[in-house]
């Protein structure tokens, strides 16, 4: 029987696929924050700052997520191997 291996290309997909939704959406909260600074003037950035750090909060959220689940898919596919290789 041939293992199946998983391809390199996908898992460097998966991982790229990642980072770039982690810089989406940190940008789009430094970005809309900069427009709500600009909208009311006020002297200091209040609203860049936090929705930047609320940006990256949530990036690392999303991100832990992700990982998260992509573990557990790997180990399901490992599970599963086991068990037809006792069949």
């Amino acid at each position: 029987m041939a293992e199946q291996k998983e391809n390199p290309l996908k898992f460097y997909a998966k991982y790229s696929s990642l980072a770039i939704q982690m810089g989406v959406i940190i940008i789009a909260g430094a970005f809309g924050g900069k427009e709500l600074d600009k909208l009311i003037a006020w002297k200091f950035p209040v609203f860049t700052l936090v929705l930047t750090i609320l940006g990256v909060i949530i990036s690392v959220l999303c991100g832990m997520r992700e990982l998260f689940r992509y573990n557990r898919d790997s180990g399901e596919q490992e599970k599963r191997k086991k068990k037809k290789e006792k069949r």
